[in-house]
């Protein structure tokens, strides 16, 4: 185990003396039994368990502490708070919107969510088990994943005989409990996703089969399928009152109903979860912007900014400060998602960190925004596979906490092979870990 030397305050200090542990279950391969991989496929919908050929999903959970959850949850909800407000000055502020880079149509579709005051939202908080605690990476505000394991994973390793801890996830009742609150008795909910993409198929036909279970209308299709009629949108015959969003935001640019879900959304004649403007949470930008703006935030505010690593665009910094400083900058695409075009310096050689730095100030200089986070040095937690680290993401909807996504790697960075693995809270026992 690794030692961690006490902080000043008795709760991070509580902290720092508990590992995070991955509780062996008594079956080391509990997906092996025929029973719980085909729940994955029928109960779940998760079809792509496997990448590369090695399993991407397992049932052996991450145990947390109530002290570490509690910690968790407020490093989440706190960064949720201080870089959506940050993030919607945007709205307001020429100049500022003009610093992330989003065409035109993008803009229209924020300005859209933003003046019919459509503000539902939910968030997956991406937390880092940093060696002092949780550090926030980047907020997935615009359509985030991982429902399907968020769900399920928790189920079957209960199923598989772990009853040691609270299930703190309930992310898709949450979700469908504010889709249909935002239904307000009247029309279809529109699910809709990328339909080239199996992944966002079976999050948005879990969501549906939640809905149905509910006796609430729900279809799936791309958002190609929209159109307006008179007031409103609809699909075929039917009457769109809401759209849950698994396509995003960006992805719509270059549609040509793209005006008319705009004008539909602007007059409220539907619904958005989640809304439009949060295209500029989303961003990574908003986190250089959280730094670049700190002087203007109040004081307690400014505290929530030790959840939130140093982040800048590539262009704040000296070119030759970030090639001798490879080791402690990571790179990343301001909209990159599932982990695509993220560099850590620590993991690539000279000449290579070089290559990317270059290429992003120029992309940056056009209008394709980049940043620079300071890297997060991770705590390995104990598993049956050896020590790995942590990505914890923590979902939040509405300012509300609703659960767990949780991925391991061997290595910094959590990409679309992660291993995913459920999460549970331990009884708090009013005693320090």
């Amino acid at each position: 185990m690794i030692e961690v030397r006490a902080t000043a305050q008795a709760a991070q200090a509580a902290f720092c003396d508990a590992v995070i542990q991955v509780a062996p279950l008594g079956v080391r391969d509990p997906l092996a039994n025929p029973i719980f991989e085909q729940a994955l496929a029928k109960n779940y919908l998760i079809f792509d368990a496997y990448v590369s050929g090695e399993r991407r999903v397992d049932l052996h959970p991450i145990v947390l502490t109530a002290q570490q959850h509690a910690e968790a949850v407020r490093c989440a909800l706190t960064t949720a708070k201080l870089v959506s407000a940050i993030a919607s000055r945007s709205h307001d502020d020429p100049q500022e919107a003009a610093r992330y880079g989003f065409s035109p149509a993008v803009h229209r579709l924020a300005a859209a969510s933003h003046s019919a005051r459509d503000r539902h939202f939910l968030y997956r908080v991406d937390l880092l088990y940093g060696m002092d605690g949780f550090r926030a990476c980047e907020i997935n505000a615009d359509c985030p994943g991982g429902h399907n394991e968020a769900l399920g994973l928790p189920l079957l390793a209960q199923a598989a005989g772990f009853w040691s801890g609270h299930n703190p996830t309930s992310v898709v009742a949450a979700l469908c409990d504010a889709l249909c609150a935002l239904r307000h008795g009247e029309g279809t909910i529109a699910l809709i996703y990328a339909t080239a993409y199996a992944e966002d198929l079976q999050v948005c036909a879990l969501v549906q089969r939640e809905l149905h279970r509910r006796n609430i209308p729900a279809v799936l299709a791309s958002p190609t399928a929209l159109r307006r009629m008179g007031k409103g949108l609809r699909i075929g015959k039917e009457r769109i009152s809401v759209l849950y969003r698994y396509f995003p935001t960006e992805y719509m640019d270059g549609q040509r109903n793209l005006s008319a879900i705009a004008d539909a959304v602007e007059h409220g004649e539907v619904r958005t979860l989640s809304n439009f403007a949060e295209i500029y949470t989303q961003s990574k930008l908003a986190f250089a912007r959280v730094h670049a703006l700190s002087d203007s935030l109040h004081d307690s505010d400014r505290a929530g900014l030790r959840y939130i690593p140093l982040t800048h665009a590539v262009t704040d910094l000296d070119v030759l400060f970030l090639l001798s400083q490879r080791s402690q900058w990571v790179l990343k695409r301001a909209l990159g998602r599932v982990g695509e075009e993220v560099f850590v310096g620590s993991l690539l050689g000279d000449e290579d960190w070089k290559k990317v730095i270059e290429k992003a100030r120029s992309e940056h200089e056009q209008g394709e925004a980049w940043v620079l986070q300071k890297f997060v040095p991770q705590r390995p937690i104990e598993s049956p596979y050896g020590p790995l680290l942590l990505t914890l993401g923590a979902y939040v909807l509405d300012g509300n906490f609703c659960g767990y996504f949780a991925r391991v790697t061997p290595e910094s960075h959590a990409s679309h092979s992660a291993l995913c693995l459920p999460v549970f809270v331990l009884p708090d026992t009013g005693k320090e870990p």
